[in-house]
């Protein structure tokens, strides 16, 4: 008979053994990083370092494998790339400039109200200094104006003749003014022009030189007026002459030209206009001398 012999027993290991007999995979995976260390260890002495160079080793690093079979990961490390810091740091001054501006920004709209404020208050200033100066040059031009009045108004004629179509008027007047100067100032009469009117109907125009009037003095200035064959509507016609033959007319004289004076010693001459409305002749005839308004920057 033949002796059974015993199967040969396993030959028992302590730790652990190769993995890549254990790990097919393994072993392909391990044959690429000895690659990759080759590659690593001849790029050693290249000019990729310094500053600007990266690990390859830290993008290709082996896998380490624990007790039970599986890999376990690792954190890799970022990709520095040459000014990266740089690019960083001016980020960096960027944002704190744009901090700087945004701070700025929020503080400008107090000096725009401030200076707002500083401008109105300038002009609101201005304003009333020219508006008292304004009020003092009026009360001062006032102050300097003569005091004027009718002292005579008179028809020496007024006569109606037809025409074939229509109705033509004569009529010859004077009106005296009375103008008194009973301020200080010397007064500067430029040429004028003198209007008379009553019950719509042009009397007649008439120009009339400057003069001077001194201080304290009365002065009377004569108008006469002279119309020949005016065209005239018959209902005007009819209230004029009616009325002129009661003495109760009532005209209309108007003067236009400028008055000047002293002021500062600067002599200045205005617009001025001379109104004597709705004189009535009868008012006149006894002696009421009807005033007439002086309006200066009138024209």
């Amino acid at each position: 008979m033949s002796e059974h012999l015993p199967p040969p027993q396993r030959r028992a290991s302590s730790g652990f053994g190769d993995p890549a007999l254990v790990f097919p995979e393994f072993a392909s995976k391990q044959r690429g990083l000895e690659k990759v260390q080759e590659e690593e260890g001849e790029g050693e002495d290249s000019s990729y370092g310094g500053k600007g160079s990266f690990d390859l080793s830290s993008r290709f690093s082996s896998p380490s494998v624990s007790r039970n079979g599986f890999e376990t990961p690792k954190k890799t490390s970022s990709l520095k790339l040459p000014g990266f810091r740089e690019e960083e740091e001016t980020d960096r001054s960027t944002n704190s400039g744009s901090f700087v501006d945004r701070e700025e920004k929020r503080k400008c709209p107090g000096c725009f109200r401030k200076c707002c404020a500083c401008t109105c208050m300038f002009l609101s200033i201005v304003l009333i200094i020219l508006l008292l100066t304004g009020l003092s040059v009026n009360s001062s031009v006032k102050a300097s104006l003569p005091q004027v009045s009718v002292t005579n108004l008179r028809f020496s004629r007024l006569d109606f003749a037809n025409s074939t179509t229509d109705l033509l008027m004569n009529a010859n007047m004077k009106t005296v003014l009375e103008l008194s100067n009973k301020n200080d100032k010397l007064l500067y009469y430029s040429p004028m022009k003198a209007a008379v009117s009553s019950e719509n109907i042009n009397l007649g125009q008439k120009k009339l030189g400057g003069f001077m009037q001194s201080p304290g003095n009365v002065t009377y200035l004569s108008i006469p007026t002279r119309l020949r064959k005016a065209k005239v509507y018959d209902v005007d016609a009819t209230l004029l002459r009616n009325k002129e033959k009661k003495l109760e007319a009532v005209v209309n004289v108007r003067l236009s030209g400028k008055l000047g004076f002293d002021w500062l010693g600067f002599r200045i001459r205005l617009p001025t206009v001379i109104a004597c409305e709705d004189v009535k002749q009868s008012g006149v005839i006894n002696g009421l001398k009807p005033t007439c308004d002086v309006r200066i920057f009138w024209q």
